[in-house]
């Protein structure tokens, strides 16, 4: 089953999380809940920071495009039966406002909180 963050993705999943050097062994993991990694907003930012994914913009020209395509993955989850249909806007909810998050969000704030809503 891929989630609707798979199939409109903002970002890189992974299984694991790195482990901070300065907590010793950097070259462990860290605990196994899995890390995400957002996409650059722009080209320019991706370029800039030599990011090799294409970034949000290029992935989504637009919010519209970005929100069709989570529709879009919303409906295939309801036709497999993963999503309830009444689950639908809810989920759509989501993915929109983690992508007004990381669209508002400067790239010079090093820390990961605005990943999360309030």
């Amino acid at each position: 089953m891929r989630l609707i963050e798979l199939r409109a993705p903002l970002g890189t999943h992974t299984g694991w999380n790195p482990r901070a050097p300065e907590t010793g062994f950097p070259w462990a993991t860290a605990r196994f809940d899995g890390s995400f990694v957002p996409f650059a907003r722009t080209e320019a930012e991706r370029r800039e920071s030599g990011d090799p994914r294409p970034s949000i913009e290029a992935r989504y020209p637009t919010a519209d495009a970005f929100i069709a395509k989570v529709r879009i993955a919303a409906s295939q989850q309801v036709a497999a039966g993963f999503l309830l249909p009444d689950d639908v806007d809810r989920a759509v909810a989501e993915n929109v406002a983690l992508y007004d998050r990381i669209m508002a969000h400067s790239p010079e704030d090093l820390s990961c909180r605005y990943l999360f809503a309030n």
